[in-house]
């Protein structure tokens, strides 16, 4: 069962639908403040072209009780691009923004020349959060018990909030909606929140000294999460720790290394790596032969089974996949670790 399910899943990402669309809608800046202008965006894809573009919006309020009052939605801006392109990017901006204790909903619906529609929402909070003790939503778009839910807290060594605020959005946009596998198919799994309370994230290489990552004293109020990072700006070596992972606010390579540790279970292909072979659609192989063998089913020949340095363990991706590097540049998960991502994207959302 596992393995047609696994096959199901590879098959499925391959299919092309006639009428499919790809929306990437963004707001600027991520966790506004009362009375700040936010620039909406969507960058968008249809394959018999796009002719008609609608903007909604819809505020909730919020207090401190969790008492929350619902508006209605509204129409704010239309676009009918000339041409009817294939692929184009919008931007509207919301001048004097939205007062405190609100909760946005902004939704772009999508129109093809053929009349067939995509609608998209994403929900952020105005700075700041009444619910002091919670993280703060500020890109959120499923139910979080069948989309991944990352996030993101602040280190103590953090001295602009301002410019962490913006790594943070760069994390969504930049890495984890800019990864290959991600990219515009699979970025509706994804919800972000960015944490009231800090933590302190330590080096691999002091961890008997300095301990394993500190968790924010909230940290009860984030077991929603399938995984929580740390940014800091200190130079550090960074590691997951079961769900919990570090990196440098700017590292997107890093990120997108750690979180295929802490979100999809992938092994290191680098020597003095942690490895291990997966049930399900491994990155790492006991031994040559297994990777030989499985390569002609995960887009590789059995040439491109090698060892990991001199570790005793094997892998079938290129040398330029992000679980071979990290730091400050995105790379991407090849194919192999790829099919992993999409079977735990698929396995989250069909959570019972």
């Amino acid at each position: 069962m596992r393995r047609t399910f696994a096959l199901m899943i590879l098959v499925s990402s391959c299919m092309i639908v006639m009428n499919c669309f790809r929306t990437m809608p963004m707001h600027d800046p991520i966790y506004p403040t009362k009375g700040a202008d936010i620039v909406y965006s969507l960058d968008v894809w249809a394959y018999n072209g796009v002719a008609n573009v609608k903007l909604y919006e819809r505020v909730y309020s919020l207090d401190a009780s969790g008492s929350i009052s619902f508006g209605a939605e509204m129409l704010i801006h239309e676009w009918d691009p000339p041409g009817t392109p294939n692929s184009t990017t919008l931007e509207y901006k919301k001048v004097g923004g939205y007062a405190a204790n609100s909760l946005i909903r902004y939704r772009f619906l999508v129109k093809d020349k053929l009349g067939n529609t995509r609608s998209h929402h994403v929900i952020f909070a105005i700075d700041p959060f009444p619910f002091t003790a919670h993280p703060a939503p500020v890109y959120v778009q499923g139910d979080i018990n069948h989309v991944f839910d990352v996030v993101f807290i602040p280190d103590t060594d953090i001295t602009d909030m301002a410019v962490f605020r913006s790594h943070c959005r760069s994390m969504i946009l930049d890495a984890i909606f800019a990864e290959n596998t991600i990219d515009h198919w699979w970025n509706r799994q994804f919800n972000f929140f960015i944490n009231p309370d800090r933590g302190t994230a330590t080096d691999a290489n002091r961890i008997s000294q300095d301990g394993l990552h500190q968790k924010p004293a909230n940290w009860a109020n984030l077991s929603f999460a399938e995984v929580k990072v740390i940014m800091h700006q200190n130079d550090l070596r960074d590691y997951a720790y079961g769900k919990l992972f570090s990196t440098e606010q700017q590292n997107r390579g890093t990120m997108m290394h750690e979180a295929g540790h802490a979100m999809f279970h992938l092994a290191d292909e680098y020597p003095g790596g942690s490895h291990w072979q997966e049930a399900i659609l491994p990155n790492n192989w006991a031994t040559l032969q297994a990777a030989q063998a499985d390569a002609p089913s995960r887009h590789k020949t059995a040439a491109d089974a090698v060892e990991i340095g001199t570790d005793g363990w094997y892998k079938i991706c290129d040398d330029n996949c992000q679980m071979k590097l990290s730091g400050l540049n995105l790379s991407h998960y090849d194919l192999p670790c790829g099919d992993r991502v999409i079977y735990c994207i698929i396995d989250n959302a069909t959570n019972p």
